[in-house]
C-alpha cells in the first residue's frame, strides 16, 4: 500500500464530507454562525471552539462518548474542524470587504 497516496485520498474524502456536512448544517441554521459573529464578535470563534474543546476533554477522560449529550470523540473532531473552516471564511471575507 502506498501511505502517501492512502493518505492523500484520506484527506480528500474527510474534507469532502466536511465540505457536505458544513453546506448541510448552513441550509438547516440558516447561516446562523456568521449571523452570530456579525451580532457578537470575532470572540464568538474562540466560544465556539472552547466549547467543543471542553466537550473533547469530557470525551476523551470520560470515554469514546460524552454521555450527557451522546456526542461521539469523531463528532466533536469534525465539528472543530468545521469551526476553524467557517472562521476562516469569515475573517477571510471581512478582509477582503475592507479592501
Amino acid at each position: 500500500m502506498n501511505s502517501k497516496k492512502y493518505f492523500e485520498d484520506k484527506i480528500t474524502k474527510e474534507c469532502e464530507n466536511l465540505r457536505e456536512l458544513l453546506i448541510s448544517k448552513n441550509k438547516m441554521y440558516g447561516n446562523s454562525f456568521f449571523n452570530t459573529l456579525e451580532e457578537y464578535g470575532n470572540s464568538l470563534i474562540c466560544i465556539r471552539i472552547e466549547d467543543k474543546l471542553n466537550r473533547l476533554k469530557q470525551i476523551i477522560l470520560n470515554g469514546e462518548k460524552d454521555m450527557k449529550t451522546d456526542e461521539r470523540l469523531i463528532d466533536t473532531i469534525t465539528d472543530l474542524a468545521g469551526y476553524a473552516i467557517l472562521s476562516k471564511i469569515y475573517i477571510d471575507g471581512v478582509k477582503n470587504s475592507i479592501k
